[in-house]
């Protein structure tokens, strides 16, 4: 009997809120650029998608990356439909690098805005190429594709991973790349990197 009174509770509530709602102006779906500068409200980390094409590296920038699942362990990524990356990170493997706030260069190389070619330093592992000094690293294998609009969302197994414990996160927010606004906990100095294959 409890379980049928609360759940009237909720239904009441909810009935307040849409009525709530209602009453608030909503922006049209028909303009893009202000649901996009809404979605912008979500601050994300950054990651590099790193894959190997003949005997050369390549990645691209997205902000778009989450975990799925831990058995099996997955996690996917979401890329334009007319990204040129889209096709490798569908047939090879690929490695997904977790920016710290001190590789804004190496985020802005690989979203088109070329910077120092020094500037990245690869990781050649048996999987696919990954970034030296990353805040974390996956090394996946393709595992599925799916639709997502204008978006693909590619999930990739993860095969081997690593982290630092010394770094923080490179950040992207409305537009902006940001970092965290707090010290860094660590205290100490540097600890080492940690993998796990």
């Amino acid at each position: 009997m409890t379980d049928i009174m609360w759940d009237s509770e909720i239904y009441e509530k909810a009935a307040d809120a849409r009525t709530l709602a209602s009453s608030v102006a909503v922006p049209s779906l028909a303009d893009p650029r202000l649901l996009r500068n809404t979605l912008g409200n979500f601050a994300t980390g950054v990651v590099v998608l790193t894959y190997q094409s003949g005997d050369s590296y390549y990645g691209v920038t997205v902000n778009s990356f989450t975990s799925v699942s831990l058995d099996p362990p997955l996690l996917l990524v979401s890329m334009q439909r007319d990204s040129r990356a889209l096709a490798y990170l569908l047939e090879r493997p690929f490695a997904v690098n977790v920016l710290g706030d001190n590789q804004l260069g190496t985020a802005l190389h690989f979203a088109g805005k070329p910077q120092d070619a020094h500037l990245v330093e690869w990781v050649d592992d048996d999987n696919a190429p990954r970034i030296n000094g990353s805040l974390a690293y996956f090394q996946c294998t393709p595992w599925a594709g799916y639709d997502g609009g204008d978006h693909v969302l590619v999930l990739g197994r993860v095969s081997s991973y690593g982290q630092q414990d010394d770094t923080n996160p490179l950040l992207f927010y409305r537009g902006r790349w940001s970092a965290l606004a707090q010290e860094n906990e660590t205290g100490g100095g540097a600890r080492p990197e940690r993998s796990r294959s």
